[in-house]
């Protein structure tokens, strides 16, 4: 089977009709919004400069590091951090640290115009990895990803937040997995789980797509990236105290950061169960919980209905997220045999684990990207978009009205939870189209070699 063109408008029983018209509103419109967010970027750096974000977290992580990274989870000493604690993995410091010999102005505007550069790399990565081609139908990929994200991605400016560096190893590796470069892609993949562990969910994903070598090729990367922090602690204290210190830095990640969320299920003092947090133990906590403080905008405190026992608020969200990670890897076993259900499969997986963490900000709504990229390169495969485009118009009204919290109508949408139930239901639409859809998108068998990967037909589907 030759491989599906997309240059001029995609592939499929009703190719995508895009007319010139068509195509030159969509490119305007991709430029315009370009142009708005590089001046968001440019005028960012005079926001951060009077604003305590997460970029101070960063910046304070990276300065730490760059002295061996011992001091690298207590507390903040900064004046100009008022956020708190750094409560990633030591990976994301040590990529950092190189900007921090910098003057501080400039190293965090070196910082929000890679995000612009991580945007871009990250979209492109979706695209090469749904095998949608360039051209109009690309430019139109293009933008609905960027209506699907276009409040996730403002967030994550706006914090200097990490997530499209996130995306764009994730999109990336997934893509050279598909190419057969097992290698490449599993130490990509591997980053990504140093930047945030939730990309971890990837490891049972590939095993039930029964994708062995590139599961071994990412749990082997991240053997060799936990060591990425010994760049800094040997220069500074040489090499048998440098390997200690390693050692250290991961205790104290996980007796620091790991340990208490595990054991309390609680995330107080790092959003607590506020809006606009909407991970499901939040979303839960705020309906069921007592005392918690509905939002920043109203005195009003929770419980929504009515208060239940502790223990099964607590637990109820890690519950419901362990339910939508295993429809994933049902969704990763079934349809192992198509190109976009695998990428789709990986989406569902990620997000659930989100959800299922305790903190689920809208700038973690990044995540969409590997959701709704293969529902739309569908849609353009079988010239109808209308399934991604609801899937597009549900973020757009569920996830991002609520980011108006100062108009009261908007601030009780984040209360109540309807960022979540938008990311449910778009979870819920691409489950059940793929699960359901054997062969409209064109099964592709997996461009690796068939005796290291899934066979090309699937008796289960």
């Amino acid at each position: 089977m030759g491989k599906p063109d997309f240059r001029n408008a995609g592939v499929g029983e009703r190719p995508l009709n895009i007319t010139d018209k068509t195509d030159r509103l969509v490119t305007a419109t991709l430029l315009g919004g370009a142009l708005i967010l590089v001046g968001f970027t440019l005028w960012l750096q005079w926001f951060w400069a009077g604003s305590s974000m997460d970029i101070d977290v960063y910046w304070e992580a990276g300065t730490r590091m760059m002295g061996g990274g011992a001091e690298l989870y207590q507390e903040s000493q900064d004046p100009v951090n008022r956020v708190g604690l750094f409560i990633y993995p030591p990976f994301f410091a040590t990529l950092f640290a190189p900007l921090t010999v910098l003057p501080r102005w400039l190293g965090y505007a070196v910082w929000g115009l890679t995000q612009l550069l991580l945007i871009a790399a990250g979209f492109r990565g979706t695209r090469r990895l749904c095998d949608v081609r360039g051209g109009p139908a690309g430019r139109l990929f293009y933008l609905l990803m960027g209506l699907g994200l276009i409040g996730a991605i403002w967030t994550n400016l706006q914090e200097g937040q990490v997530n499209m560096l996130l995306l764009s190893l994730l999109a990336t590796g997934l893509y050279q997995l598909e190419r057969g470069r097992n290698m490449s892609g599993g130490l990509l993949l591997a980053a990504a789980t140093h930047l945030k562990v939730i990309p971890i969910v990837l490891l049972p994903l590939l095993i039930a797509q029964r994708r062995f070598k590139a599961a071994g090729m990412m749990a082997g990367g991240l053997v060799v990236l936990w060591l990425a922090p010994l760049l800094y602690s040997v220069p500074n204290y040489g090499l048998a105290e440098g390997l200690r210190s390693n050692i250290r830095i991961t205790r104290d990640y996980a007796d620091r950061i790991v340990s208490p969320r595990l054991e309390k299920q609680s995330a107080f003092a790092l959003g607590g169960a506020r809006a606009p947090n909407n991970a499901l133990s939040a979303v839960a906590r705020r309906y069921f919980d007592d005392g918690h403080k509905l939002s920043l905008n109203t005195d009003e405190r929770a419980p929504l209905i009515a208060q239940l026992p502790e223990g099964l608020v607590k637990w109820s969200g890690l519950a419901v997220g362990a339910l939508l990670g295993a429809l994933a890897m049902l969704l990763a076993w079934r349809r192992r045999d198509s190109r976009l259900a695998r990428a789709g499969s990986v989406g569902l997986g990620l997000l659930a684990a989100a959800l299922a963490n305790l903190l689920f900000w809208p700038h973690h709504l990044c995540l969409l990207l590997l959701v709704l990229g293969p529902l739309v390169a569908a849609g353009i495969r079988r010239g109808d978009l209308r399934r991604g485009m609801v899937a597009v118009g549900l973020v757009l009204v569920l996830c991002y009205l609520p980011l108006l919290d100062r108009f009261a109508p908007f601030d009780w949408m984040a209360i109540l939870g309807a960022p979540t139930l938008g990311v449910l239901m778009v979870f819920a639409l691409v489950f059940i189209h793929f699960l359901r859809r054997a062969v409209a998108e064109t099964n592709d068998a997996p461009i690796l070699p068939t005796n290291e990967e899934t066979p090309t037909g699937n008796s289960a589907a």
